[in-house]
């Protein structure tokens, strides 16, 4: 850097001020764009790792719901009282309008397809409330859901599968209030085995089981 401002001096001596900003343009734009570029990388990598939020410690995604993000954070606001979890550090998010099979929405962006699927690789899923055709394209697809087995159900409308209780019959519980079930299929709430925060997930559950029917 010091040799290039040596050579801008040395070749622009006896220029005046507008003639040294038009050679510099001229014949330096290049070192220019590219000390732009490397303080631009600089300061994008001093954001994404200094200053970038914790990672949510409880994610569940409303498949095929009325999107309404403030319905959204008014569950939030209701589990984090409940459960004693930061409402800054989880995410109940609505935004997840799916066309599968037969069930072809109107308007759907496919990003909500990629997202949801990309998080559920990514083990960034806890919970999901879905209809009953959704969950069994999930297993079409490979995806397998943890057992309620391991969590306290007590009173609670199990879903099973195989004998085997998977889900929570989300309409007959407390969650109805925080529904709009426009399928007419029985909404299940379950728990992808890639999700990562169990014990965030009983907490949920017993969330649930307070709320009532």
């Amino acid at each position: 850097m010091r040799d290039y401002i040596r050579e801008i001096r040395e070749n622009t001596a006896g220029m005046h001020g507008q003639e040294k900003v038009e050679y510099i343009l001229t014949y330096y734009w290049y070192h220019i764009l590219g000390l732009i570029a490397a303080v631009g990388l600089v300061l994008f990598l001093i954001i994404h790792f200094g200053f970038r939020e914790d990672a949510p410690l409880f994610t569940c995604a409303m498949v095929n719901q009325e999107i309404n993000f403030t319905r959204d954070e008014e569950m939030e606001k209701d589990f984090a009282g409940v459960s004693g979890i930061d409402k800054e550090r989880m995410e109940i998010n609505s935004d997840y309008n799916i066309s599968y099979k037969d069930t072809k929405l109107e308007g759907v962006n496919e990003s909500s397809y990629e997202k949801f699927f990309f998080q559920w690789q990514n083990e960034e899923l806890d919970a999901v409330i879905m209809p009953e055709s959704f969950y069994e394209y999930c297993k079409e697809l490979g995806g397998t859901f943890y057992s309620l087995d391991r969590w306290d159900t007590e009173g609670l409308p199990l879903y099973e599968d195989g004998g085997v209780p998977v889900a929570v019959k989300a309409e007959e519980t407390g969650l109805s209030d925080y529904l709009e079930n426009e399928t007419g299929e029985t909404l299940l709430l379950v728990f992808p085995e890639t999700g990562q925060h169990q014990e965030q997930c009983g907490e949920f559950l017993k969330f649930t089981q307070e709320m009532g029917v």
